[in-house]
């Protein structure tokens, strides 16, 4: 995009105002949760809107009462996430008195501001707006069709970054031996439960490095880092702060194995770019990853039944890292993913027609 006009930045009421006075076609939502959703009943009729969902906004919201709701923590993780809040609830009561204040201010200053996307009430009666809806990863929107107010019709379009088809190739990729767990700070990685699975393996002349840097809070950052360095010693890697892209895919070359013990869909960004590169992964197998990339035939394992010392030693053959590679490479090039946009366009041209 070569001219900064074409951006504007607009509040909710500016955006429905705008939709009101001029002649759009369709508003696309990148996440729900960045609309205010009881905005949502207030888009004119004549506007087909489309949800991307990127997976916090249907797997952890609303809050306590998720739109698709499967168990996302294992045992520890979860006695963890506990353990944290009675910490984050043991506060001063010159702390709680400001907090009171603040929300107080917040309530009755900006009360229009407040979204109320955590209000199951409202986020359902949004849903029922929404005219196509595009999940990660096709399942997804199965899940969602198993709610009476999800109507909307499947299509797909799925994020990319231009940089990576000038990098592309089918040779079969070299990879180190160092070894990837998880993908940030989040506590959905489980990285205390992953411990588990890894008692007994050798790890000598590996290191295993632990990306923590974004996602969670500091508090649970310090603590897996801690729990790392205890179980591994002087070959781990707790990758606490920012690094520049360039170097996180540098680093990235140096694994050859990645570990991620998500349930829900996360860390695509982080898993597709190992496949393509003839990493092997460990996943869940009760995961929605899991379940995806077993489906579209890739070569992965299981962290629960296939992880040991002999498989961590053991990398993909070539044909398979091949594969993977390639399997990566059908549908992640400029043509593939900018079909998905021409589709989607002569979905609303063929509507006016």
């Amino acid at each position: 995009m070569k001219k900064s006009e074409r951006v504007r930045i607009v509040t909710p009421d500016e955006l429905i105002d705008i939709l009101e006075k001029h002649t759009y076609d369709a508003l696309f939502i990148h996440n729900f949760l960045y609309m205010p959703l009881h905005y949502m009943w207030k888009i004119p009729a004549s506007i087909k809107v489309f949800w991307f969902a990127w997976g916090y906004d249907i797997y952890n919201t609303p809050k306590d009462h998720p739109y698709i709701s499967i168990p996302l923590l294992h045992n520890k993780s979860q006695a963890l996430l506990e353990e944290l809040r009675r910490t984050q609830n043991k506060v001063s009561d010159f702390t709680k008195f400001k907090r009171e204040i603040k929300a107080y201010i917040k309530k009755s200053v900006q009360y229009k501001r407040q979204n109320h996307n955590d209000e199951p009430s409202v986020y359902k009666k949004a849903v029922t707006r929404v005219d196509y809806f595009s999940g990660v990863f096709p399942l997804e929107y199965n899940l969602l069709k198993e709610h009476p107010e999800f109507h909307a019709k499947r299509v797909v379009y799925e994020y990319t970054n231009p940089a990576d088809w000038e990098n592309i190739d089918t040779e079969i990729p070299k990879i180190g031996h160092n070894v990837l767990i998880g993908n940030s700070a989040d506590i959905n990685n489980n990285h205390l439960d992953v411990l588990d699975y890894l008692k007994g393996v050798n790890f000598s002349g590996k290191k295993v490095i632990v990306p923590l840097s974004y996602g969670g809070s500091k508090h649970y950052a310090n603590t897996i880092a801690q729990a790392y360095d205890h179980f591994f010693g002087n070959v781990c890697i707790s990758l606490l702060d920012y690094m520049p892209r360039e170097d996180y895919f540098k680093l990235l070359s140096s694994v050859g194995v990645g570990i991620f013990f998500h349930e829900r869909q996360q860390a695509t960004c982080n898993i597709e770019e190992l496949l393509r590169h003839g990493v092997k992964l460990f996943l869940s197998e009760t995961s929605i990853n899991y379940k995806h990339y077993k489906s579209v035939g890739y070569h992965i394992y299981s962290l629960q039944h296939d992880f040991n010392q002999h498989t961590l030693e053991t990398p993909l053959t070539d044909e398979q890292k091949l594969h993977n590679a390639k399997l990566w490479l059908k549908t992640s090039n400029k043509e593939y993913r900018l079909k998905y946009l021409y589709d989607i366009y002569d979905l609303l041209n063929n509507q006016k027609q």
